[in-house]
């Protein structure tokens, strides 16, 4: 009863327009919220279906894996998998990244198959609160993890899922690793700190840079590092190399070569500027562990006539480079990015998502079918080449005889009790009274008409 009650919500709600996108914009500074993800049922047969709902807060995009790149930020979706199946939520905004995931079971058993062995970890959440405090004050690290079978927080081993009181003494970054056999996945989150004894900033004080780290501080050939900074009465920042950047916030890089590489951030106002730096280790080698990036590509739809459009959609995950052949999308430098674009071809065209990261290549391929244009017919308009009467004025009870012909019609009429006629011919009449004959020709949506009149005397 529950489930039809819901099921009923969901409709009623998609068919009065109230189903919308909400791509968040609010002012709040938190990361994202996942108020509900649940699937109903959550154990289905082989060929059954389940209503995958859900609703979200402060997300500025929101994506489900698989089957759903753009979700609004409350909705449901039928959903029909083969086999059983995580589904995998992921609600972003600038200030970090909140994951739920469900479990559909396909079968009808309702058990859940044991976990396979080395999958890959999945960081659901990973969050400080509050994430700005003063100098002495506490604030609560939280993570949920899923597939993880051991995990770690700045290299100090935590449980799986839970949380944790944290005091430091100077903003810092914590970087959550979790685990499983040789994968692992990790996710990073700043806790702000200020001190109670700053004034405030007086007319013509410099900048400070409060922190600039690189997490992690050691990669391998080819891997990436998070820079992250916080500034103090500035009122811009750069990094050389990369430009302009908030004046706090993170980036994440690739690395190229080997040997030590040195980041330098730049804070500037009125006053003038302040400088720091900071340095990552790239080793020599390729990496000997690790996994390829997950990515996912889908078209829709999957056929169109010629000169119409479709839109192609990708999701990843751990790539330091992604490309969509056919000159479709080339990014350098990106971890989860996902996106969409419209496509028009005017053959069929198979479009191909690379993913890579120092680990390996994961390719998907989509098929873009590609009709011609249905030819619609070409009618031209009937013509009546002839319509007339043997005698125009005839006595009453005597006989006349109409004759006509016509070329490109496909029904031809005439009135006066005559009905349907050929595209030539004769037929006799007996009009008792001054009668006009209408002879009408018609295709297409297209009519013409002539007619004559018989004058009849007593």
């Amino acid at each position: 009863m529950r489930n039809a009650v819901l099921l009923v919500l969901i409709l009623l709600l998609a068919t009065a327009g109230c189903i919308t996108v909400d791509m968040g914009g609010g002012s709040s500074s938190k990361v994202p919220t996942v108020v509900k993800f649940e699937v109903s049922p959550n154990s289905i047969s082989s060929g059954g279906a389940a209503i995958l709902a859900w609703e979200v807060e402060n997300a500025s995009s929101i994506s489900i894996d698989p089957g759903i790149p753009a979700a609004p930020s409350m909705g449901a979706d039928k959903v029909a998998p083969a086999t059983t199946t995580t589904y995998i939520l992921t609600a972003s905004n600038k200030y970090g990244s909140t994951r739920s995931t469900v479990l559909l079971t396909v079968g009808g058993t309702g058990s859940i198959p044991p976990s396979p062995t080395s999958v890959t970890p999945v960081i659901n959440s990973f969050s400080a609160s509050p994430s700005n405090i003063t100098s002495g004050s506490t604030a609560v690290l939280t993570w949920s993890t899923t597939n993880a079978t051991g995990a770690r927080i700045n290299g100090a081993d935590v449980a799986v899922n839970g949380n944790q009181m944290v005091n430091p003494s100077s903003t810092t970054t914590y970087l959550l690793e979790a685990v499983n056999g040789s994968n692992s996945t990790s996710f990073s989150t700043m806790v702000v700190v200020t001190s109670t004894a700053t004034p405030p900033p007086a007319s013509g004080t410099l900048p400070t840079i409060l922190s600039f780290t690189a997490s992690p501080a050691s990669v391998a050939l080819g891997g990436s590092t998070t820079l992250a900074w916080n500034t103090l009465n500035a009122t811009s920042a750069s990094i050389a190399g990369y430009g302009a950047v908030p004046v706090s916030g993170s980036l994440t890089v690739n690395t190229t070569g080997t040997g030590s590489i040195t980041f330098n951030l730049t804070a500037t106002n009125s006053a003038g500027s302040s400088s720091a730096s900071t340095t990552v280790s790239v080793g020599s080698a390729s990496p000997t562990t690790g996994s390829p990036p997950i990515a996912a590509l889908y078209v829709s739809p999957s056929s169109i006539t010629s000169g119409g459009t479709a839109t192609l959609s990708w999701m990843t995950s751990g790539a330091s480079s992604i490309a969509i052949d056919n000159g479709v999308k080339n990014l350098v430098g990106v971890t989860g990015a996902s996106g969409s674009v419209s496509v028009s071809p005017s053959f069929t065209t198979t479009y191909t998502l690379t993913a890579s990261n120092a680990y390996g290549n994961t390719y998907d391929s989509k098929v873009l079918t590609v009709m011609a244009a249905p030819i619609m017919p070409v009618y031209r308009w009937p013509t009546i080449n002839d319509f007339h009467c043997s005698n125009t004025s005839v006595v009453m009870g005597n006989q006349a005889k109409l004759y006509w012909t016509v070329t490109d019609a496909d029904t031809i009429t005439i009135d006066n009790g005559i009905g349907s006629v050929g595209a030539s011919g004769t037929v006799y009449i007996y009009p008792v009274v001054t009668t006009t004959y209408t002879l009408m020709a018609s295709n297409g949506g297209n009519t013409v008409a002539r007619s004559v009149t018989v004058v009849v005397t007593p």
